[in-house]
């Protein structure tokens, strides 16, 4: 009886190590090879042989890799396996990602980027009974496959998930927290087990990305500015940037537009001014924290220089009729009329300035505040004029709003608050600013985009700022 089940174990280990040799056998490269191939070449494969290739193959080519570290550490930690080779292998599964890459102009990009015209070539090699004909061939150019297969999908993937420019690193005046690909994102790709899914997944989905996607491949009216424009927006329309684009108050400077954005949907808009070229409004993302009604305008340094000595000097009641005191060492200057101001230049001016609450202030009756490291925020004008140009880039930086009560009610509801807001604002009393808080805040972001979708079409903006023509450039020099 033992000797039976001792006989029907040894049956049943016989069974099971001839199933895993076999399904070795299987999933080695050389065998996935030759059933895809029929190349009888690939039968003799050595495993330890090809990995050892691929190690010296990583040395010799890692300078032409773009993601040359996190590749030679991904294949050192891997035993140098060809683990996309006998994983994508099966089904043509590579030639999916030799189309995309050919095709990669539908994203604004060209293919040369990705060496999409070499990797077909070796890919086609790899097929070809004629082209390797010698183990030596074989390992080789399956190496080279390999490492390939591994950089053009991490390029590919990378520059659609998260763009090709790091605008943090091109752009002076940006300040949003845009992500950048990392080893985690890297990792994912390379360990994901269906090329088709992941190549479908990394396709932005965004309506405004379709839109631009189907504008450039479809229109041929379009000149090449045009195509330059939807090109750079399209990269915009790539950048990972931090906030959460569902609740905002969100300034187009472009487009000289604000929109409230309640639930992702646009539930309030209006004209806005922004800086001038020289001073631009900042792209940035904060949160409002609160209101000043009646606000204090403490006049930047570099206004007071430039603009304000120029009218004080012309008119020494200039100070007194604009409600601007003068303040030296923190106090207010009297009689500021009876200074000598031809005495003093741009660059040498002992004094500040500070316009009071009322109808003169450049403030209005209301700004709108948050942190950030530019001095800008949003507020009213007394100037409104302003808001009927065409070309709204007329201010210093921060951003004039058109309607600043009808915001207020949005930020605030009808509660309290805004009653209190719009009787401050209303008072003959005596104006004294006061600063209202925003509870919870609500995330602002300046930004800066030549296109956008509105009303389901998508609107074309001049490039005030010149900041199209300094992006497109780093994306020429990769198509």
């Amino acid at each position: 009886m033992k000797v039976r089940i001792y006989q029907s174990l040894a049956l049943i280990s016989l069974i099971l190590l001839s199933i895993l040799s076999s399904c070795n056998r299987e999933t080695t490269v050389g065998r996935v090879l030759f059933k895809e191939t029929k190349n009888k070449v690939y039968k003799d494969i050595d495993e330890e042989k090809l990995f050892a290739s691929l190690q010296s193959t990583l040395e010799q080519e890692e300078s032409n890799l773009k993601n040359k570290t996190f590749i030679t550490n991904y294949y050192k930690q891997n035993g140098y396996q060809a683990i996309l080779l006998k994983r994508f292998i099966p089904n043509s599964q590579l030639n999916l990602l030799a189309e995309k890459l050919v095709n990669s102009n539908e994203h604004g990009i060209g293919s040369d980027y990705f060496n999409a015209e070499n990797y077909q070539k070796l890919l086609n090699t790899i097929s070809s009974k004629e082209e390797i004909t010698t183990l030596d061939d074989a390992y080789e150019k399956l190496a080279k496959l390999e490492l390939a297969t591994a950089d053009a999908l991490l390029n590919y993937s990378s520059a659609l998930q998260y763009g090709i420019i790091n605008p943090n690193k091109v752009l002076k005046s940006y300040y949003i927290k845009t992500e950048r690909p990392d080893s985690v994102f890297m990792k994912g790709i390379l360990t994901s087990s269906d090329l088709a899914s992941l190549l479908d997944s990394i396709q932005p989905t965004s309506a405004l990305y379709l839109a631009l996607q189907k504008e450039l491949q479809s229109s041929k009216t379009i000149d090449n500015k045009g195509k330059e424009t939807i090109m750079v927006n399209m990269e915009r329309s790539r950048w990972k940037q931090n906030f959460d684009a569902s609740d905002m108050v969100y300034v187009n400077i472009p487009a000289f537009h604000l929109d409230v954005f309640k639930d992702g949907k646009s539930v309030m808009n209006m004209k806005v001014v922004v800086g001038s070229l020289g001073h631009e409004t900042p792209v940035l993302e904060s949160k409002i924290h609160s209101v000043q009604v009646n606000p204090v305008w403490n006049i930047p340094k570099s206004i007071a220089g430039k603009e304000i000595l120029k009218h004080v000097q012309a008119d020494r009641f200039y100070l007194v009729n604009s409600g601007i005191d003068v303040l030296e060492d923190g106090k207010v200057v009297e009689d500021s009329e009876n200074i000598d101001w031809s005495a003093f230049s741009q660059d040498n001016l002992p004094y500040r300035f500070r316009q009071r609450p009322g109808d003169e202030n450049a403030l209005g009756k209301i700004k709108f505040l948050f942190k950030n490291n530019s001095s800008v925020y949003l507020h009213d004008t007394p100037s409104q004029a302003a808001f009927g140009k065409e070309n709204r880039a007329l201010s210093h930086g921060c951003v004039r709003v058109a309607e600043p009560l009808k915001l207020a009610q949005a930020l605030f509801g009808n509660g309290d608050k805004f009653k209190k807001i719009k009787d401050e604002i209303q008072s003959d009393e005596q104006l004294e600013a006061n600063d209202i808080a925003l509870s919870p805040q609500l995330q602002v972001v300046l930004d800066y985009r030549t296109i956008e979708m509105r009303n389901n079409t998508l609107q074309f903006y001049s490039d005030i700022y010149g900041e199209d023509a300094i992006l497109y450039p780093y994306l020429k020099s990769r198509i």
